[in-house]
């Protein structure tokens, strides 16, 4: 619905809202509910911004300007107004808050600050001509020149460049996260055949984490000991392979066989005595391989 109209002397807008629902759902004041749309050439262009916003941004410099001269002094006079006190303070904005409000309602007030908002958008669509739609071709400000014809013509150009853009982006993303499986993978499976040595030539197998990656962020991880279970045929029950992966720290393997482990111990908790069939079963498929 038609708001009202504004002009500075130089340029004129016609202001509108929606009719209907409020499109603020918190508004701070009764004119803070509807965003505004300024008529451009028999369109309506979308200030993103509401009344209230629009008094309170427009009328801040004017009463800067009117009781400080400039932000800089405004600083320096509140620096020094804090030595006087709260209420001093208190006092001071309550006065600038009614020059914001008073100032920010003029018409030709608004109307400026509605087209510096506009310069903006005309000083993007112009950098966009001059670079031949490398740089965003803004639509307002095309529109405030008569020049949308332009502005599709510069559109293609720039959607085409970003499209180039996002597939080379996608693509050097691809690769670094391919890179970074086969590193991460060729990692685990070091630790594998070392495990798969340790058994076989004895030592003190480390039961630590191994992480396979399907990307970056999805990967399987097991301990080092339940995947070797898994991948030499070992049935083992998820109850053992509960405690293997919550208990066990390493197993040392002398002459063959699974002659101590480390695991932590919670009061009260026991070592897995299945667990002892199970590491003496993979021992003896990890050598039969061998063997065979």
């Amino acid at each position: 619905m038609f708001e009202r109209e504004i002009s500075d002397g130089t340029v004129s807008y016609r202001l509108w809202r929606s009719d209907g629902k409020p499109d603020i759902q918190y508004p701070r004041a009764e004119n803070d509910n509807y965003l505004l749309y300024a008529e451009i050439r028999d369109y309506l262009v979308p200030l993103r911004i509401t009344d209230f916003y629009l008094i309170d941004h427009a009328g801040y410099p004017a009463a800067v300007a009117e009781l400080y001269g400039n932000k800089d002094a405004r600083n320096d006079y509140f620096d020094n107004l804090r030595k006087s006190g709260d209420d001093a303070v208190l006092e001071a904005v309550r006065r600038e808050r009614e020059r914001i409000m008073l100032l920010g309602s003029d018409p030709a007030c608004q109307a400026s600050y509605i087209k510096k908002l506009f310069d903006n958008n005309v000083a993007c669509f112009g950098a966009s001509k001059e670079n031949g739609g490398e740089s965003f071709p803004d639509y307002v400000g095309a529109l405030i020149l008569g020049e949308l014809d332009k502005c599709v013509a510069l559109s293609a150009v720039y959607r085409k460049k970003e499209d180039e853009v996002a597939k080379e982006r996608r693509t050097k993303a691809e690769a670094e996260e391919r890179a970074f499986c086969e590193e991460q993978n060729r990692l685990s499976e070091q630790a594998v055949q070392e495990a798969i040595r340790t058994i076989k030539d004895g030592g003190v197998l480390q039961n630590q984490t191994v992480k396979f990656y399907r990307s970056r962020y999805r990967c399987n991880a097991f301990s080092i000991v339940n995947y070797l279970m898994r991948k030499y045929g070992v049935n083992v029950p998820l109850r053992t392979q509960g405690w293997i992966n919550e208990k066990l720290t390493s197993v040392t393997i002398e002459n063959g066989k699974c002659e101590h482990l480390r695991y932590m111990r919670a009061k009260g908790a026991q070592c897995s005595q299945r667990f002892f069939d199970c590491m003496s079963e993979l021992i003896h498929n990890v050598c039969a391989e061998t063997e065979g």
